[in-house]
């Protein structure tokens, strides 16, 4: 357990401070340090549609250490690495399998998909975290209700810090209603369940009541990503495909080799337990869900159900180890042990240059050094620009938000050329500096032609690096 720990710090520790951020992570963050410095405590100001806790971790961490990218993703970073023994102890609780703990912890330690997802400003981390602590606290075994103490308060607690990171925690309640169940919850227990829920929820209202100019959290989720619909026949087969691309990057080739073994373990016993069959309904029902709803195939989606495939893996391989001492009709000696463990090391081998490249942030899933295109160096250009300076951007507006934060630029966007010729035709000639904002790439061709035929010349700034993604430019005439 505590190698697995002590690895998956190592494979985290480097993407805290060598990553960049996202597009929506400079959103998420720009929204933590209008909180931290008090400028917009409520986001009133804000079309936020997003449960506020995350921002509210966030901005803890700024008056520590600063204006630094790190301090927004110390959040994820600390889920993350709490996430390894807190999957361990939900496998042990669960199965009541040493070994399928073990394993669980170990493949969370390395997962690329969760390797890469911890050093980023994303809300998913702590949404796997607060959901597994919650399946956790409700798989307590109570003998009676009475004597359930607080712990089914604290599971409705932790569900609802789950859902006050992120809406799609509710998509967890048939499974934590079903371990609770297992568990032996009964009247009392539930209620005390639902109060602890309850107090996170009523200061969730409560948040929203005191910001009604700035619109329903849910009816601006729900406009922004356009409404949920079931997926159209020919869609089926591509949104398939991308899942079992993204399920390939999440584990590796070494990794899916061990759930393929996993999968025979249980093949071999022919009979799932309780808690077996419930997890590993959940697991098919959440994948079913995310290919038939024509939601984004994004890669955030599938960490939260990480840790439980994880348990599951762990699980049949240890079901699998005792079916193959089974057909020895021998105890499971020495011999035997030596040779699970070389298998295990030779597996962790073949698997360390895929942490390795994890670890690095070269998988186009989770947080990457470059994934911001370069936006954070161009900034650089502008950082002593005088008032009145004007950026106009189509493409990285929210990344200003956050670079030019403490700036004295005004950022202007315009949603196409037209609008930008237009906006330059009545103020190009107020103000010391008129810039704007191209990615290096075939995107920014129309706008630099219209740019051209009316008779606007363009000068990178200088100080940049002439390889980045984005270049910033003096407009002239």
């Amino acid at each position: 357990m505590l190698l697995s720990c002590w690895l998956g710090a190592v494979l985290r520790f480097r993407g805290l401070f060598a990553n960049t951020f996202h597009a929506d992570e400079a959103l998420f963050a720009t929204w933590a340090r209008l909180i931290a410095v008090w400028r917009d405590p409520l986001l009133l100001t804000q079309a936020v549609d997003k449960p506020p806790l995350l921002f509210y971790l966030q901005a803890l961490f700024y008056p520590l250490f600063g204006p630094v990218e790190f301090a927004a993703r110390l959040p994820s970073w600390i889920a993350s690495l709490l996430l390894i023994p807190l999957t361990a102890q939900l496998a042990r609780r669960l199965t009541g399998d040493r070994a399928a703990a073990v394993v669980a912890a170990f493949l969370v330690a390395v997962a690329p998909l969760a390797v890469q997802f911890s050093a980023t400003a994303f809300s998913d981390a702590p949404l796997t975290l607060w959901l597994m602590a919650a399946l956790y606290v409700a798989a307590r075994p109570h003998s009676s209700p009475d004597r359930a103490g607080p712990w089914p308060w604290a599971a409705g607690l932790l569900f609802g810090l789950a859902l006050a990171t992120k809406y799609q925690a509710l998509l967890f309640a048939p499974l934590l209603v079903a371990m609770a169940w297992l568990a032996g919850w009964r009247g009392a227990a539930w209620r005390r369940g639902l109060a602890g829920f309850v107090v996170v929820v009523g200061l969730l209202l409560l948040w929203q009541a005191l910001r009604p100019a700035a619109g329903g959290l849910v009816g601006l989720q729900w406009a922004n990503i356009g409404g949920i619909r079931p997926v159209r026949s020919w869609e089926l087969w591509p949104r398939l495909a991308q899942m079992g691309w993204l399920w390939r990057l999440t584990w590796g080739w070494p990794l899916l080799a061990l759930s393929a073994a996993a999968l025979t373990g249980f093949a071999a016993r022919r009979r799932l337990m309780p808690v077996e069959a419930g997890l590993l309904l959940f697991v098919v029902a959440y994948l079913a869900l995310h290919w038939l709803w024509a939601v984004p195939v994004w890669d955030r989606y599938l960490l939260p159900i990480l840790p439980l495939i994880a348990i599951l893996i762990g699980r049949g391989l240890s079901v699998l180890w005792s079916a193959f001492c089974g057909l020895r009709s021998v105890v499971c000696g020495r011999r035997s042990r030596q040779f699970v463990f070389a298998a295990l090391a030779v597996l962790a081998l073949a698997h360390l240059p895929i942490a390795a490249a994890a670890r690095a942030g070269r998988y186009p899933i989770g947080g990457q050094p470059t994934a911001d295109g370069g936006a954070a160096r161009a900034a650089e250009a502008l950082k002593d620009a005088p008032y009145g300076t004007v950026l106009y951007d189509h493409w990285y507006s929210w990344h200003w938000r956050y670079q030019l934060f403490d700036g004295r630029v005004y950022v202007s966007w315009f949603p196409h050329a037209d609008a930008l010729l237009a906006d330059l035709a009545a103020f190009g000639g107020v103000g010391p500096l008129r810039a704007i904002a191209l990615p290096a790439s075939a995107a920014a061709r129309p706008v630099v032609r219209r740019l051209a035929e009316s008779g606007y010349r363009l000068e990178p700034l200088p100080g940049q690096d002439g390889t980045a993604g984005v270049i910033i430019y003096r407009i002239g005439h």
